[in-house]
């Protein structure tokens, strides 16, 4: 008994929960509220459950129950995916859009305009290299 009274509160709550949410679609909605009904009249009238399955060719309701869990678990992996994928293909496609719409240059450098190639550790040596916002000095104090 105390199974099926926790059962019951993790399906209501689960109810509430899609009911209060706003993201999905009514149809998407309706649905999972009434898996959720389904599942609490299972809960509390297993013998049913076990019917259905001998009717599908299934021995026991428990049986029918996980097969039917992992379909849906499939399916829904499946179907988070293919929206991942397209989630991914539409930010490199507003990526592409905006890099094109706002180019970033690279900031003019002075040794750049010089014909100087500046690169890492690449100085004159009239001044000293500066890292961090100090002067490094080089050689004996």
């Amino acid at each position: 008994m105390i199974i099926k009274i926790l059962l019951s509160s993790l399906l209501a709550l689960l109810a509430l929960f899609v009911t209060l949410q706003r993201i999905s679609s009514r149809g998407v909605r309706y649905t999972v509220l009434t898996m959720l009904a389904i599942g609490a009249y299972f809960v509390w009238r297993p013998e049913h459950a076990t019917a259905v399955a001998q009717t599908l060719g299934v021995g026991r309701g428990a049986d029918l129950l996980m097969y039917l869990w992992v379909v849906i678990t499939c399916s829904v992996i499946l179907l988070l995916y293919l929206k991942i994928v397209e989630m991914n293909r539409m930010l490199t496609e507003l990526a592409r859009r905006l890099a094109l719409r706002e180019p970033m240059h690279p900031p003019d450098r002075p040794e750049a305009r010089d014909g100087h190639r500046g690169g890492p550790g690449a100085h004159d040596d009239s001044s000293p290299p500066v890292r961090g916002g100090t002067t490094v000095r080089q050689g004996p104090m």
